[in-house]
């Protein structure tokens, strides 16, 4: 009987050693997906983005001229089947209007832009951000809204009210693709509206 205490509390301790390695272990392997992750993470430089208002006739013009780079671990995008880059526009009023934008071959898209940088013209170079080697890739492209009113006068004085609004954001989502969706990264920027005379 007096071995069977002394045995007991041995047991115990050795089952706790046990389970802290097994936690461990687990742990290491949560790293690895960390890292993966981390290389397919993308950074936003959104700066204010410009929409130019025009009148012809009696329809309302107004061109949004899309001006995003993204940053991305060259790992990362060597590692990436695609990159996605969407815009949300209902923070601002051009959610109101219909809009065309080209496709990669200049062809016009109704209410539609591919969100798949392969598919769209696209600037990457080599830069440095914090010592750290990234890639950076810019999207330059319109965004041509139109509305047609009844006459001139009212499509101008539309065009007049845009030009006042000060508060709009437009929203970017842009995430990696490599035999899964990685997480997205989110950014928001301000609309600045310029009437063309």
């Amino acid at each position: 009987m007096r071995y069977v205490k002394l045995i007991l509390p041995v047991l115990i301790l050795i089952f706790a050693i046990t389970s802290c390695k097994k936690t461990g272990v687990s742990s290491m392997k949560n790293a690895a997906i960390d890292t993966e992750v981390l290389i397919h993470e993308i950074k936003f430089n959104a700066p204010i983005q410009y929409v130019v208002t025009s009148v012809s006739g009696d329809t309302l013009k107004m061109i949004y001229y899309e001006n995003v780079s993204l940053f991305i671990p060259p790992n990362g995008l060597n590692l990436s089947y695609a990159l996605h880059l969407t815009q949300d526009f209902s923070g601002s009023l051009l959610k109101n209007f219909n809009y065309n934008a080209y496709d990669q071959y200049g062809d016009y898209t109704y209410d539609w832009a591919d969100d798949n940088l392969n598919n769209v013209t696209k600037t990457i170079t080599d830069t440095t951000i914090n010592g750290t080697a990234m890639k950076n890739i810019t999207v330059e492209r319109p965004f041509i809204f139109s509305k047609v009113y009844n006459n001139a006068q009212l499509a101008t004085a539309e065009k007049d009210s845009v030009n006042t609004v000060t508060t709009d954001k437009i929203s970017f989502s842009s995430f990696a693709y490599f035999g899964k969706d990685y997480p997205a990264t989110t950014t928001s920027t301000s609309v600045l509206y310029l009437s063309l005379k």
